[in-house]
């Protein structure tokens, strides 16, 4: 399957796979925020293009919640087919 990904700005990174046999791709924050309710904000700078039928999940890597004791706010992202904006995601404390 091929999903087009526009880079936003010029210091966006494509999504990439990290070691031979991952079974996703890791996505690379360009920017870090706190929004008012204390969530972590990141913030991709890329937009995809995921095609009709199917959708895009985040999933945070099993090892951030031994490194920051966060987890992913709404425990899975979903990007659905129609989605064409930035992909940002937002974490926050258990």
């Amino acid at each position: 399957m091929k999903v087009k990904i526009k880079k936003l700005s010029p210091d966006a990174k494509i999504p990439k796979y990290a070691k031979p046999g991952d079974a996703c791709m890791d996505l690379y924050a360009v920017s870090h925020t706190v929004d008012k309710f204390g969530n972590q904000v990141y913030d991709t700078q890329i937009a995809m293009e995921i095609p009709e039928g199917h959708v895009g999940l985040i999933f945070p890597r099993s090892s951030i919640s031994k490194t920051t004791g966060m987890s992913l706010r709404n425990a899975v992202g979903v990007i659905d087919s129609g989605y064409r904006g930035e992909i940002i995601f937002k974490f926050g404390y258990k």
